[in-house]
């Protein structure tokens, strides 16, 4: 019986696209599946780490590119023609990668180039419903338009939540005529048995130069807390950055056991609020303080949606006040775990491949 060939290919936008395929493509896997992965940037070189046994193509890369002064989505806008000729490279690649492997089905998660021609493909996307800012609201209805019309390109859409839309919210909705709701995706495992070792754990990522920046305040913040802390850097690449701080600890990167490891001897998170970090949290029922990425409307609804709830706390980075976050918290009730059914994704999995 031949065995089913899959491509995986996640977003290189950060490391949110690619870590949520962990599960994924662990499930495939499990189930005796062939899996490839195709990826660019840090993206694909956590992929290389995570599955070394699998085999991987690079794909063309975003390369998005950030500023210091400009607002962040105007600096987006200005880069849509660079991103659109990125989809026509990255369509073609995917065609030779196709007509090479004979694949069965292609994942891709945010890749909208990533489909062949007679090859069933699936599209991972939680955000159906793209938050403009104020001042870009009038452009909303037309990026929601091309953005479903892409969407609609593929077999299926799978969203990585429940059907209530419990973490996602209104970004999820309106829903799509071929959307299928494959429940949270968490590269984490739930360990209660794990004793609290760090007061605080700060796991920085996202682009630069705001990773830096925001960096730059914790490290200023933290002198004096006297609070056990740990931070890891979210660089893959870095030398090693030393500190005077004596309750402080700083570590480059770790890699997925090791980083649930930390954050569940951890009693507080302070982090992003990108959604894989929503649905990794939520999955190990964690306390925490949210700093979206300035100007990154989504982070900033999730967050802030999040506080809303009495979930967790949420600071714009400009008013990034540490001690003030670390009382605020205590009002907060932290993650009361995923309710995502878990037979979701595998439900999808063999819905598609039929």
């Amino acid at each position: 019986m031949k065995t089913c060939r899959i491509l995986v290919a996640p977003l290189d936008w950060g490391l949110g696209h690619a870590t949520r395929c962990i599960p994924v493509i662990h499930l495939l896997l499990n189930k005796g599946y062939e899996v490839h992965v195709a990826s660019s940037g840090d993206a694909q070189r956590l992929m290389q780490l995570e599955f070394p046994q699998l085999k991987q193509y690079a794909l063309p890369s975003y390369n998005v590119r950030y500023s210091r002064s400009l607002p962040f989505m105007l600096k987006v806008f200005l880069q849509l023609p660079k991103f659109l000729f990125t989809i026509i490279k990255e369509k073609t690649a995917i065609e030779e990668l196709a007509n090479e492997n004979k694949y069965d089905l292609i994942i891709s998660d945010n890749r909208y180039g990533c489909r062949a021609s007679n090859v069933k493909s699936v599209f991972i996307c939680h955000q159906l419903n793209i938050i403009m800012p104020p001042w870009l609201a009038w452009f909303a209805p037309v990026i929601n338009y091309f953005n479903h019309r892409w969407i609609s390109l593929f077999d299926q859409c799978w969203i990585p939540d429940d059907p209530s839309g419990s973490l996602t919210g209104k970004l999820s909705h309106p829903s799509l005529p071929n959307a299928e709701w494959i429940g949270v995706l968490s590269r984490f495992e739930r360990n209660d048995t794990i004793d609290r070792v760090y007061q605080l754990a700060v796991v920085l990522s996202g682009p630069e130069p705001q990773r830096s920046l925001f960096e730059k305040k914790i490290l200023a913040q933290l002198e004096g807390i006297g609070i056990k802390s740990i931070l890891v850097r979210g660089k893959l690449d870095a030398d090693v950055m030393t500190t005077d701080n004596e309750n402080l600890i700083i570590i480059n990167y770790l890699q997925r056991a090791e980083l649930q490891n930390l954050i569940q001897r951890s009693e507080l998170m302070l982090c992003r609020s990108g959604y894989s970090t929503v649905m990794d949290l939520s999955m190990l029922e964690k306390k925490v303080i949210f700093v979206p990425t300035p100007g990154q409307t989504e982070q900033e609804y999730l967050g802030f949606e999040l506080m809303k709830k009495g979930v967790a706390f949420c600071q714009h980075q400009n008013e990034f006040d540490l001690k003030e976050a670390l009382q605020e918290i205590k009002n907060y009730t932290g993650f009361a775990g995923s309710s995502g059914q878990t037979n979701l994704l595998n439900k999808a999995i063999e819905g598609v491949l039929k």
